[in-house]
């Protein structure tokens, strides 16, 4: 269905890992935000949030809005937010909007559990 979305978490060491996928728009907003309660701890020892953008073909305002929102909650929390698997062109408008001051961009999931030391 077009439009749609979906999304769910994983653990691995001290991160959660959201995995999306479809349109980040209004839409998500219900399905993301119930996924955590994001202005709270992740859980047990859960220090990370990684955010996996490989199934995300199409993100609008409404989904930058949302992305800040949980970005900017998770930093007054003291968690970082990582991401991977967007273009090129959401890389340069994520930086041009200021997520990337809460968000760093690696460019695959390994990159990100190896940097954050998990195997």
């Amino acid at each position: 269905m077009e439009g749609s979305f979906e999304a769910g978490v994983r653990s691995a060491g001290s991160a959660l890992i959201v995995d999306m996928k479809g349109d980040l728009t209004k839409q998500a907003e219900e399905r993301l935000l119930g996924l955590h309660a994001w202005n709270e701890p992740l859980g047990e020892g859960g220090t990370s949030l990684i955010l996996n953008f490989t199934g995300v073909p199409y993100i609008n305002s409404a989904g930058i809005a949302l992305l800040i929102r949980i970005v900017r909650s998770g930093a007054k929390a003291g968690r970082q937010t990582y991401a991977y698997g967007m273009n090129a062109h959401y890389q340069k408008l994520f930086r041009i909007v200021g997520l990337t001051t809460h968000m760093l961009i690696y460019p695959d999931e390994y990159a990100i559990l190896t940097k954050l030391d998990i195997r």
